[in-house]
């Protein structure tokens, strides 16, 4: 089977804006902040509860959990608590009527018929309301957890193609089919219900490296991709992904991660800022955050404002990209991204509870008077 010819029909409901939001790593205990602060995220269920439905009345257009089984270590075990992501998404669903809600699943934890069904289940509560972010692996202490060997890069991203394949053949085949594969040997495989679109949900999938955007060109609706340049280059940068998408007869939009520090005035977002992500932050898990993330080592080599800017983001926000400032500042930066080719952004808060509400009352206002929400 062709696996570069996939439906392009995925449930589309948080189209409804040019600029998409939604929240990301609120299933984990930390979040995207690796910091020791009073009002550090715990990510129990009860308060994923209470935030979801808070950014569904809202308006917010989707919910991005992380998928993590291990944590990062430090004095807080940063993301050491989490709430898997399938279940996590059902329960998500039930809570809430229009917001969307992703499942993150690694493509070698997940045997493939059984993902589809569980995803399949998942849309049905949600009714259409669920999509998928596949990741293909990277953190081995976490596959080593599981007992499943990481395969190299490229191996990964083969295996990720016939995994894809076969969901999808089974989120749309209405009669029993087989599929034998290097990694995966399907029989007489049928899967009922359908996805509520009868297609299949909407798909996301990371591309950093160059193998991974091609998998993702080739595979999804929606790529996931780190701001890795300046501002001003993003949109040269974007460019060739959607080209590349293009290739394969498909239209691809860019998502990205970002963290939002947002006070009354610039200053005090930057205290703060300062504050959680570098005074407060939990220093071991930043370190480890930072060592897992990258094939090079030796950052203490590094320029001391550049390792100041490294360690702050990856207390701030996991490595996300940051957005601080006051009101005009924050809604002005989404909106100057937004135009230069991205069009969702899954953002982490220090405390999505209790700093998302001045983000609703203050940013989304901004964003809806420049028309792209």
């Amino acid at each position: 089977m062709d696996g570069s010819v996939i439906a392009d029909k995925a449930v589309r409901s948080f189209d409804q804006h040019k600029l998409k939001l939604g929240l990301f790593g609120l299933n984990c205990s930390g979040g995207l902040s690796a910091t020791l602060v009073p009002e550090r995220w715990q990510g129990t269920w009860q308060e994923n509860l209470a935030i979801a439905q808070m950014a569904d009345e809202a308006g917010l257009d989707f919910l991005l959990p992380l998928g993590r089984w291990k944590g990062y270590g430090g004095e807080t075990d940063h993301n050491g608590g989490s709430l898997e992501t399938l279940t996590w998404a059902c329960g998500i669903l039930a809570a809430t009527k229009h917001i969307m809600a992703f499942g993150t699943v690694h493509v070698p934890l997940f045997n493939p018929i059984v993902a589809a069904k569980q995803m399949v289940t998942a849309d049905q509560i949600g009714g259409g309301r669920f999509g998928l972010n596949i990741v293909c692996g990277w953190n081995l202490g976490e596959f080593n957890m599981a007992g499943v060997e990481l395969n190299a890069h490229e191996a990964r991203y083969e295996q990720g193609q016939e995994w894809v394949d076969i969901v999808t053949k089974a989120w749309t085949s209405d009669e029993p089919f087989d599929y034998a594969g290097d990694h995966y040997s399907v029989k007489g495989a049928l899967m009922k219900p359908k996805p509520v679109s009868g297609d299949r949900p909407l798909v996301v999938s990371a591309g950093n490296s160059d193998r991974g955007r091609e998998f993702a060109a080739r595979n999804s609706d929606m790529m996931f991709t780190g701001i890795r340049v300046d501002q001003e280059e993003i949109s040269d940068d974007i460019a060739p992904l959607k080209a590349q998408a293009k290739s394969y007869g498909r239209e691809i939009g860019i998502f990205t991660n970002c963290y939002v520090v947002c006070r009354p005035t610039r200053k005090e977002a930057e205290e703060y800022h300062d504050y959680y992500a570098l005074e407060m932050a939990d220093h071991g898990a930043v370190d480890n955050l930072i060592a897992g993330r990258s094939a090079r080592g030796r950052f203490d080599e590094l320029p001391e404002a550049m390792l100041r800017n490294l360690k702050q983001r990856a207390g701030g926000g996991n490595g996300a990209y940051p957005i601080v400032g006051d009101a005009d500042d924050v809604a002005n930066l989404l909106i100057k991204l937004n135009a230069a080719g991205i069009d969702a952004f899954a953002m982490g808060m220090a405390n999505y509870l209790e700093h998302f509400p001045f983000f609703r009352d203050e940013v989304l206002p901004r964003l809806e008077a420049a028309g792209v929400r």
